[in-house]
């Protein structure tokens, strides 16, 4: 079956992981996520820098090694503008490797190395090739336990929220033939500007007309650190206090970790 969806997983330096065994663990079941899609038209590429260990690569996961020194991230409380531009070069760099192939008629997915994704994205693909993309409005924030959250604002928050035709993100090049930083950074090194952008065009994304992945929250391993788990991030007792009626909203999106959740998105 021809490949019409990549998956395309940035890996952090390994220099700048405190513990690569969290990472290890995470990724793998990331992997096990991927590979439990319903139809076989997908890949998955992981982009490492050399020396990073990764762990066994199930069936049509390939991994991709690139020399990318460990970004020196500015202060994040000094100057956050400066440490986030450094983060978005890194991981667009990392996904630019895993897309710079990729048929313009495919699709490609950025995850996360951290997070889950429904079983049914390749199914949903391969059913609606002519679209110019997707993004996920649903999802469920998780951060271990028997509840989920379910939010309408995943594209926002979460990188693993998008599916684009490869060919609608654009080339990538200069007219010099270099690598364009400016775009690769805010097409591929962020999952906020593709869906404002492409608005504006024929090719604007369509609402995922369902949950498409879990984001993992509580990892301080992750880019952002969110160390806290879903009910601290989502529900802190000083927000239910000071806006008792968006608190109340925000504990009825709650739902309990079904078998039919832990079989979509592995979460085993």
């Amino acid at each position: 079956m021809d490949c019409s969806l990549y998956f395309v997983i940035p890996i952090r330096h390994h220099a700048t992981i405190r513990d690569w065994d969290v990472v290890q663990r995470n990724l793998s079941q990331t992997l096990a996520s991927i590979s439990a899609q319903t139809t076989a038209n997908w890949e998955c590429r992981l982009v490492a820098s050399h020396g990073s260990v990764l762990p066994p690569l199930p069936p049509r996961c390939v991994a991709r090694f690139i020399d990318l020194p460990a970004p020196v991230l500015p202060d994040r409380r000094t100057d956050p503008e400066a440490y986030f531009d450094e983060i978005r070069r890194d991981k667009g760099l990392r996904i630019h490797e895993g897309v710079r192939d990729v048929p313009p008629e495919a699709f490609v997915m950025p995850v996360d190395y951290d997070d889950f994704v429904s079983n049914r994205l390749a199914e949903f693909v391969l059913r609606n090739r002519a679209a110019a993309g997707w993004y996920f409005p649903q999802g469920y924030l998780h951060s271990g336990g028997r509840w989920v959250y379910l939010t309408h604002r995943l594209h926002k928050t979460c990188g693993t929220s998008h599916m684009i035709r490869r060919g609608v993100l654009g080339a990538f090049k200069t007219p010099e033939g270099t690598p364009d930083i400016p775009a690769i950074k805010r097409r591929l090194g962020s999952h906020l500007f593709n869906l404002p952008d492409l608005a504006k065009t024929r090719n604007a994304l369509a609402p995922l007309p369902f949950p498409g992945a879990v984001y993992r929250i509580g990892d301080p391993q992750s880019a952002i650190g969110t160390g806290a788990g879903i009910f601290a991030t989502m529900t802190p007792p000083a927000h239910l206090l000071h806006h008792p009626i968006n608190g109340l909203r925000r504990v009825a999106r709650y739902r309990p970790l079904t078998a039919k959740i832990r079989q979509e998105f592995s979460l085993l």
